[in-house]
């Protein structure tokens, strides 16, 4: 007569011989799970199983680091825990798989340590083996072994009453773990329930066990909604596994309580989406309002320049013409004003996107003061541009960066005296490219005129015009739009104002482009 190895839940049997006489049929494949970061000790289990010097064995593996997980899978004959020295938490590990693992037997794997060896045994391990000493067949029949005895100490009478000992679980570090767990048995009542899940749940061990869960308790994975005596709603993460509780089927509950992640979540859709609102409303406004004022500002430009330039016939007065003068040079200089304020929305609302490209920065420099020199002669200004000849590329967009340019030109001649030159300077300094605009005046007729004029601190004054001052507004619509050209860009803009009781300073406004956007 003999007996055969089966996976935990199924029953041993008496088998016969094929010539009638009693025998043990060959025993069957047990799956041992390892847990140990050896290499070399998983190559000796790997090279056994393929021997079969020790029987059908299979083996899985995995480390400490991954946790309790790997091992609460269906189907684990037998578990097998590198302890290595014995150190304090691999000590602290073996009790955890011992008290929360499945119900199979759990073999130590240490060195050969007669303390260690009483440590492993005394923490519940079925047996505790070295690696070192013992040879893989050996293990493999230890493990064999070990299994066998378990199978046989749950196999018993039908009739025979359960011991008071089995009926009562090891529960001293499922109580102490900080993870809520919950015990169910087979109908789905709970049996036990650590402090954490009394807290989770809002109700203590006396409330809890023998009573219902309450919640799914189908094995896998669940979202879950707790509803607390208190009135209190609890998110949680729910995971159930099937084990052995008492030496009965049993399933245990892992709860993770992310309420407040979930919480933080859901404020942060919300506020995703009062974006995304705030965003379509913002763009339908600002297309209203290009539409809304670049219509009738284009038909006033257009109408007021026909008039000016008498494209129809005299207006037969000329005070008339300048009157249509003045109404074509205001209508442009509020359309200017309309788009640095779209552009400045635009730049806001961060729906520039960047072309990379290699710009001369120089030829770049060279339209936008042709495309003012018209408007300078108008004011009595002069513009030159001072650029090397071999001045390095520039990484950026540009567009934008043409349009900077042409505003902080513009916003220049806006501040320049009559007769000034602005002189528009680029340069490398430090491997990093500069462009410095100028106002170079004559310090005679600088002297003259601020004697005459009230000091320049009033130009702070935003009822003020900064016109005729060489003290540009900081915050002024085209100096904004530049200087947000030139942080999207990396860069820097920086003005230095002219000051009444000095008369040789003058206006000068730095850009300062990073050195990763310089091209050699």
């Amino acid at each position: 007569m003999g007996l055969t190895l089966v996976r935990p839940g199924t029953a041993m049997s008496r088998t016969s011989s094929p010539d009638g006489t009693s025998g043990p049929l060959a025993p069957s494949a047990l799956f041992t799970h390892v847990v140990s970061a050896s290499q070399r000790l998983r190559a000796n289990f790997t090279a056994l199983a393929a021997s079969g010097e020790a029987g059908p064995l299979c083996f899985g593996f995995s480390t400490t680091e991954e946790g309790i997980d790997p091992l609460l899978h269906p189907g684990i004959d037998a578990l097998a825990i590198d302890i290595g020295d014995g150190g304090v938490a691999a000590l602290d590990f073996l009790r955890r798989v011992i008290a929360l693992g499945p119900n199979a037997p759990v073999i130590a794997l240490g060195a050969g340590d007669p303390l260690l060896q009483a440590a492993a045994l005394e923490a519940g391990a079925e047996d505790c083996l070295s690696p070192e000493m013992d040879t893989p067949t050996s293990l493999g029949l230890a493990i064999r072994r070990a299994v066998m005895r378990r199978n046989l100490s749950e196999e018993r009478p039908a009739d025979a009453a359960p011991s008071e000992e089995a009926d009562k679980p090891h529960v001293t570090l499922v109580q102490e773990t900080p993870e809520a767990i919950v015990i169910l048995d087979s109908q789905g009542v709970i049996r036990f329930a650590n402090s954490a899940a009394q807290d989770i749940l809002g109700r203590s061990s006396d409330d809890l066990v023998g009573r219902p869960f309450g919640l799914p308790s189908e094995p896998g994975e669940h979202d879950v909604t707790i509803t607390r005596p208190d009135g209190d709603n609890r998110l949680a993460e729910m995971r159930i596994v099937d084990t052995r509780w008492g030496g009965v089927p049993a399933r245990v509950a892992a709860l993770n309580d992310v309420t407040v992640r979930r919480k933080l979540e859901q404020t942060m859709h919300e506020a995703e989406t009062r974006s995304q609102e705030t965003y379509k409303r913002n763009q339908s406004f600002f297309s209203n309002v290009n539409h809304d004022l670049r219509t009738p500002l284009t038909h006033i430009i257009g109408f007021s320049e026909m008039m000016k330039n008498e494209r129809l016939g005299p207006m037969g007065t000329d005070r008339y013409k300048e009157y249509a003068s003045d109404i074509y040079s205001s209508g442009t200089v509020l359309l200017d004003m309309i788009e640095d304020l779209l552009g400045i929305a635009e730049a806001e609302m961060h729906e520039i996107d960047l072309t990379d490209e290699i710009c001369n920065l120089g030829q770049l420099a060279e339209i936008a003061v042709a495309s003012q020199k018209q408007h300078a002669a108008e004011e009595g200004v002069s513009i030159e541009v001072v650029c090397p000849d071999r001045l390095p590329g520039l990484r950026g967009d540009a567009r934008r960066l043409r349009q900077g340019l042409f505003r902080l030109i513009a916003e220049a001649i806006h501040c320049a005296h009559r007769g000034s030159t602005i002189r528009l300077t680029l340069g490398e300094d430090n491997r990093r490219i500069y462009v410095r605009l100028n106002e170079v005046r004559d310090p005679k007729v600088i002297q003259m005129e601020l004697n005459a004029l009230t000091d320049f601190e009033t130009i702070d004054d935003p009822f003020v015009s900064a016109e005729d001052s060489s003290a540009p507004r900081e915050e002024s619509l085209a100096l904004s739009l530049t200087r947000k050209v030139m942080e999207l860009h990396g860069g820097s803009l920086d003005v230095v104002r002219a000051h009444k009781h000095t008369p040789d300073s003058n206006m000068s406004i730095d850009l300062h482009f990073p050195e990763n956007r310089v091209v050699r």
